[in-house]
């Protein structure tokens, strides 16, 4: 859609309903279905019904249909596309699922199935040019069962991939790629440090309370004493702590023993970035004095093995945090801190947002802490 002028694109879509249709009424007449037919289709995709009263039927108009999709009708499409002049590539991704539905009288009623509601769920996570059965389709995939694949678990269903001939990987392989291992949490990976300007829109989401914890913390003091303009990052620092809320920077002690460690296995000297740090903040604080009464620095005697930013340290936290990665061996290269992975964690994290939480209060609780402004 992005790509492509308005209309070429909905003559794409347009182009791959009408296939698809088509295929899955050819494969129920030539098997004689009772029931195939389109229930829903909404911008890119839909819902296909199938139906009869041997089982056997349904599930080979299903399959074969699903198997001639990807592998005849979507190469096919990609091939006028492309002489067409369409830009970007045609993907495709198929769920199939079995299970009791009871149909309302009226068509254009709701209809509210917890098997609907699977395969929706399945097809989000199906690898692009895939199809994936669910188990209940194969205990009785019958002659399909030696083409399908076991992949993983899926809400509490085990998955399996259809195996086409021009695969390049394992069905395994392109599930664990899409989905990941299983009990994972939400959480928003980024390569590096994300802009001052997302770094405001966090700050600008507290209520009371924001907590910055690092080392040197010597981005944060540069943002807030920059001359730059616009200085966005201290500008919402400012508005936060005029609408009440209180901001606390927690860094190292600069002649603690843990900077000492720490220095020696970054291959730099910390404490005079975080000295510089500290009369950057002391001079944040003398510019602001009508507004920055609740600017807080503290010096820690631990090194707490990432840097974070809370919105709201608390149950229902906002975390965007970094784990420090450090070179191994005298010859190593460390990272700059603004290339090492970031990630933000929120309630929804669950359990690793538990962990995250008790790991930021364990390095900042008041006996490990000095208060220096």
């Amino acid at each position: 859609m992005d790509r492509n002028p308005r209309d070429r694109a909905a003559h794409a879509f347009d182009l791959m309903r009408e296939r698809l249709i088509a295929r899955v009424e050819k494969e129920a007449q030539d098997h004689g279905c009772a029931r195939a037919e389109l229930w829903s289709w909404r911008g890119d995709g839909g819902f296909f019904i199938l139906h009869d009263d041997n089982e056997s039927v349904t599930r080979d108009v299903t399959l074969s249909a699903g198997r001639a999709i990807l592998t005849e009708d979507v190469p096919q499409l990609r091939e006028e596309l492309a002489k067409a002049e369409f830009a970007g590539e045609l993907r495709l991704r198929l769920a199939v699922h079995k299970g009791p539905i009871r149909l309302p009288a009226d068509r254009l009623a709701s209809i509210h199935s917890p098997h609907i509601n699977f395969a929706a769920h399945l097809e989000e996570v199906v690898p692009p040019d895939r199809l994936a059965v669910s188990d209940a389709v194969h205990r009785v995939a019958g002659p399909f069962g030696h083409g399908l694949e076991w992949v993983g678990a899926f809400e509490d269903h085990q998955i399996y991939l259809m195996v086409t001939h021009d695969e390049t990987e394992t069905g395994r392989r392109t599930w664990l790629r899409s989905t990941g291992l299983p009990g994972n949490v939400r959480v928003h990976a980024y390569p590096g440090r994300p802009s001052q300007e997302d770094k405001a829109h966090l700050v600008s989401t507290a209520s009371h309370d924001v907590l910055d914890l690092g080392t040197t913390l010597n981005s944060c003091s540069n943002r807030l004493t920059t001359t730059d303009r616009p200085a966005v990052y201290r500008d919402a620092v400012i508005d936060f702590l005029r609408r009440g809320g209180t901001y606390r920077c927690v860094l190292l002690d600069p002649a603690g023993e843990a900077t000492v460690i720490f220095s020696r296995l970054r291959g730099e000297q910390l404490a005079p970035k975080i000295k510089e740090s500290l009369t950057r903040f002391r001079r944040f604080k003398e510019r602001h004095a009508g507004d920055a009464d609740r600017f807080e620095v503290y010096q820690a005697s631990e090194f707490p093995g990432m840097a974070a930013l809370c919105a709201d340290p608390g149950p229902n936290s906002l975390i965007l945090y970094s784990p420090y990665l450090l070179g191994i061996g005298p010859k190593a290269a460390a990272l700059d801190r603004a290339d090492m992975p970031h990630y933000f964690a929120s309630a929804d994290s669950g359990q690793l947002h538990r962990t995250l939480e008790t790991a930021i209060a364990q390095a900042t609780r008041p006996e490990a802490l000095d208060r220096v402004l």
